[in-house]
């Protein structure tokens, strides 16, 4: 969802240092207990990939052409993601309704151009969008009726052309297994493309059809939901519809799909909790929703989630708090079991939008604090592995959220922690246990050491709204 100006969060911006202090203070403690420690392992297929190792859910937004012709592809490359989230347009691919069937695969072919080995060979998530005019009225409307046949063999025949398997392929033979059947479904007639959101039993059908088209084509493939924005409801004054999910699991579209997905943006995080970016809380519902059909051991992703660096009127942020919650987002997302999670965007996208990226969109792009800090966050979290996320018990303060990694690979234990909310200046002390820590910046990840200087087993951490890695060697 890539809305602008949307009430209910007023931000104000000071940068605050984290200090590490040595030494007890006067402020309200209190001491992080071991407990039991578990793995979370990703059952989705990975190429070549180790699950205990960490798993790689770090992916961005692009639209248009991926490869390394791309004015943004140094910046992809240099932010070390795994995953692209990419949208191919069936009206570009075919435009015309003609027998024998035409297709035009040049728009296609760039913008699934990443996952050719010669341009990275990344992951990449296809957002089939953009219904051509003789089959729908409008991008992302439901098809007229009897243009369910044409859909299926669109899909199938672009799901050939990227399964790799010599056949009718793309040029050196690119693969993407995962296929995302429109972006928001859930939005409603009233918005500027309206929507599947009064339409669950025939986004059911549309899924019904694509499935076998898709596996047909290529077995591995994954059928992923369509990311729903699941907030800004029309009771809100929104138009997404809130039920939509369920009409489509009530008419049994739960069979046709692989992978269930959503989008989380803080704007609407009140929607789900009192306080932080309410991304885990989010996950939470909609897996309860699952569950209540049956469903509930679905893998999840994330298609979209950010935060915007430019100072809206009636939402105000800065550079350092996107940096922050590129943190918050990502964090929660591994605590939360989320397979794949899609920063919205690589780059500022321009226009009405506000500046999502992670970089600018000037002719000669430049990272922002967030470009780092999203570059830190995979060096800190991609061979880690979740485990629990400290109790308010523990962490003595109910505005403070602690989780804690194991990393197998470098053999530590990684703590990130911040205040509530992002933009707090707010100092509370936090008791971890160990004999020395590192302490990483965000950003950079520039370390300080802190020792037990008590002599009590514990470490002793000032945390405010600026996240922080803490580090304890194993």
């Amino acid at each position: 969802m890539k809305h602008q100006l949307v009430p209910g969060l007023l931000f104000t911006f000071i940068l605050a240092l984290i200090v590490i202090s040595w030494q007890m203070g006067q402020q309200q403690t209190a001491h992080a207990e071991p407990v039991n420690l578990h793995n979370v392992y990703l059952p989705l297929s990975y190429k070549n990939h180790d699950a205990s190792l960490g798993y790689p859910l770090f992916g961005v937004q692009m639209y248009g052409d991926t490869r390394s012709s791309s004015p943004y592809y140094d910046s992809l490359v240099n932010s070390q993601a795994t995953w692209i989230r990419v949208q191919v347009n069936w009206r570009s691919i075919e435009p015309d309704d003609v027998s024998p069937t035409q297709y035009n695969w040049v728009s296609a072919d760039q913008t699934l151009g990443a996952a050719h080995t010669d341009h990275g060979g990344y992951q990449l998530i296809g957002t089939i969008h953009a219904a051509p005019d003789w089959a729908a009225p409008g991008n992302r409307a439901p098809l007229y009726p009897g243009r369910l046949p044409d859909f299926a063999e669109f899909v199938g025949a672009l799901v050939e052309r990227y399964d790799g398997d010599g056949y009718n392929d793309a040029p050196g033979s690119p693969v993407v297994t995962y296929w995302e059947f429109y972006n928001e479904p859930d939005a409603n007639d009233d918005y500027f493309e309206a929507g599947w959101g009064n339409y669950g039993q025939q986004y059911a059908s549309l899924l019904a059809t694509a499935y076998p088209a898709v596996k047909a084509a290529n077995p591995a493939a994954q059928v992923v939901f369509g990311g729903i924005a699941y907030d800004w409801f029309e009771d809100q004054n929104g138009p997404f519809v809130r039920n939509f999910l369920d009409d489509v699991l009530a008419a049994g579209g739960g069979n046709y799909f692989d992978v269930m997905n959503f989008h989380a943006y803080p704007h609407f995080a009140f929607n789900w909790t009192s306080q932080g970016p309410g991304l885990l809380e989010k996950t939470q519902a909609v897996r309860a929703k699952l569950t209540a059909h049956g469903i509930g051991n679905k893998p999840i992703i994330i298609t979209e989630a950010g935060w915007h660096s430019n100072n809206l009127p009636n939402s105000p942020s800065s550079p350092e708090i996107q940096a922050r919650y590129v943190v918050e987002l990502f964090t929660q997302s591994m605590a939360a079991d989320i397979k794949i999670m899609i920063w919205w965007m690589l780059h500022d996208p321009g226009g009405f939008y506000s500046n999502n990226g992670l970089v600018t969109n000037d002719a000669n792009p430049q990272p922002k604090p967030a470009f780092f800090a999203y570059r830190t966050a995979v060096n800190q979290l991609s061979t880690a592995h979740f485990q629990y996320r400290l109790s308010n018990a523990q962490t003595g303060h109910s505005d403070m959220e602690v989780y804690r990694f194991i990393d197998h690979v470098n053999q530590r234990i990684v703590y990130v922690a911040w205040l509530n909310p992002v933009d707090t200046t707010t100092v509370k002390l936090l008791n971890l246990w160990g004999a020395q820590a590192t302490v990483r910046d965000i950003i950079y990840g520039n370390g300080q050491t802190v020792t037990d200087t008590n002599g009590d087993g514990r470490v002793t951490i000032h945390v405010t709204g600026q996240p922080v890695y803490v580090e304890i060697n194993q």
